[in-house]
C-alpha cells in the first residue's frame, strides 16, 4: 500500500474515532443534563412541599363551641373554643386589647385586608394585644375555611363562627351585623370600644388599636 493511501486510511480511522467519542460525549452530557434537571425539579418540589407544610402547620383554626349573651350594652359577649384540648373563652383574654374581625372566605374586601391584619398582629402580639379572625356567613358553594387558610395563611388565630355568635355581637353592639368585614375592638375591660364596618388599611387599624393599648 502506498504511503499516501496509508495516511488517508489513518486519518479516516482517526475521524471515525473522533466522531464516535463525540457522539458518546453528547449522549453522556445529555444524560447528565437530564439527571440534573430531574434533581432540580425534585428539589423544587420538596421545597414547595416544605413551604406548604410550614404554612399549614402554623395555622391556628378552631371552632366556636358555645356563645353566651352579652351582659349589657357594649359588653363583648363571651364565647368558647377548644385549643389543644383545653377550653378557652374570650373572658380569659381580659387585660388585653382584642380585635375580633368578622369575615368570610367569599368576601373580597375581607381577603384584601388580611395581610395588613397579619402584619399588625405580628408587630403587637407581645404588647397585651390579641387578634381573632371570626369566619361567618359561610355559603354552600364558598371555599371551606380550612382549605382557604392553606392558600391564604394568616399569623393570627381564626375561629369558625356561627349565627348565634353574630346575633350576640349584634345585640351587644346595638347594631345588626349585616356585612363583612366588620371589626370590633374590645378594650382591656372587655367592652366594645370601636366597631369598624368595611375594610381598612394597616395605618387606620393601628390608629384605633393604639388608643386602647396605651
Amino acid at each position: 500500500m502506498k504511503l499516501s493511501n496509508l495516511i488517508t486510511v489513518f486519518f479516516a480511522i482517526m475521524l471515525f474515532v473522533s466522531l464516535s467519542c463525540g457522539k458518546d460525549e453528547v449522549e453522556k452530557q445529555s444524560s447528565q443534563k437530564l439527571n440534573e434537571k430531574k434533581e432540580n425539579l425534585q428539589q423544587n418540589k420538596t421545597a414547595e412541599q416544605k413551604e406548604v407544610t410550614d404554612k399549614t402547620s402554623s395555622i391556628k383554626l378552631f371552632k366556636v363551641d358555645k356563645t353566651e349573651k352579652s351582659a349589657g350594652k357594649k359588653i363583648a359577649p363571651n364565647f368558647y373554643w377548644t385549643e389543644d384540648g383545653k377550653q378557652i373563652s374570650l373572658k380569659d383574654l381580659k387585660g388585653n386589647v382584642v380585635l375580633v374581625n368578622f369575615w368570610a372566605t367569599w368576601c373580597g374586601p375581607c381577603i384584601k385586608e388580611m395581610p395588613d391584619l397579619s402584619s399588625i398582629f405580628a408587630e403587637l402580639k407581645d404588647k397585651n394585644f390579641k387578634m381573632i379572625g371570626m369566619n361567618v356567613f359561610q355559603q354552600p358553594n364558598s371555599k371551606k375555611v380550612d382549605d382557604f387558610l392553606k392558600t391564604n395563611p394568616v399569623t393570627y388565630m381564626v375561629l369558625d363562627g356561627n349565627q348565634e355568635l353574630v346575633d350576640a355581637f349584634s345585640e351587644a353592639d346595638g347594631s345588626k351585623i349585616e356585612a363583612v368585614p366588620t371589626t370590633f375592638i374590645i378594650n382591656k375591660e372587655g367592652k366594645i370600644s370601636e366597631t369598624i364596618v368595611g375594610a381598612r388599611d394597616k395605618a387606620t387599624f393601628l390608629k384605633s388599636i393604639n388608643k386602647y393599648l396605651n
